[in-house]
């Protein structure tokens, strides 16, 4: 992989763990401290919700794991037929993001919470498995445990070997986290200025997102993800 390549696929990646901040700054504000994409936790919920025999938060928890799968099921399907096609999938995922925004900007705020973020289940898993991989590594655009451990493992072994390689891992990770929590400052500012409709303050990220990824793919042999 050329230094051209690794640059700008390093710039998609790390414009597209802005949105990713933002989406998670704004589902943690605005709806009830839930994270628009965090399948652990609601899987333990909905257990816990099947286990006290609670008949609603059930059916609920269970509409959120639905459009998680339908997420990942329809993107794989997309990207199936992307890469028979030639075409880049990720647009797909940054047009999702785009609809995304006005959709959940016209969500009540009298609205369950997990249920006005359905939609962000759906559109964050179509994300995922769109921009997970940059650079030669393997990194979420959407949270970050892996990524801050990535970035800690990586920093710690340059110390100890002084390989560079090491290095530029940490800084890959590390500027996803960095991007990621710039996301979450810009949509912090937006929903403290504008309540839930500052959630459209992110399609500027969004097109910086799209962006990059077209100059990415003005390379040749551009990755159809």
């Amino acid at each position: 992989m050329t230094a051209e390549r690794n640059k700008r696929e390093t710039l998609t990646h790390h414009t597209m763990a802005a949105v990713g901040g933002f989406f998670g700054v704004y589902a943690i504000m605005l709806r009830g401290g839930n994270s628009g994409s965090a399948a652990t936790g609601n899987l333990i919920n909905l257990a816990v919700a099947g286990l006290d025999g609670s008949v609603g938060e059930l059916l609920i928890r269970l509409g959120v794991l639905a459009c998680y799968t339908v997420g990942i099921v329809t993107a794989t399907l997309t990207r199936y037929r992307c890469r028979r096609q030639g075409r880049d999938f990720r647009l797909w995922a940054a047009a999702i993001d785009a609809l995304l925004c006005p959709v959940l900007a016209l969500i009540p705020e009298t609205v369950d919470p997990l249920v006005a973020l359905y939609p962000m289940f759906f559109a964050t898993a179509f994300h995922w498995m769109a921009y997970y991989l940059a650079a030669g590594y393997n990194a979420s655009t959407i949270f970050s445990t892996n990524n801050l451990r990535q970035f800690a493992e990586g920093l710690t072994e340059y110390l100890l070997t002084r390989d560079s390689a090491h290095l530029r891992r940490a800084r890959f990770y590390g500027g996803t986290l960095l991007w990621f929590h710039a996301g979450v400052a810009i949509g912090w500012g937006s929903v403290r200025l504008w309540g839930i409709p500052g959630i459209c303050a992110c399609l500027p990220l969004v097109a910086a997102g799209l962006a990059a990824t077209l100059w990415e793919d003005r390379l040749p042999a551009a990755k159809a993800a």
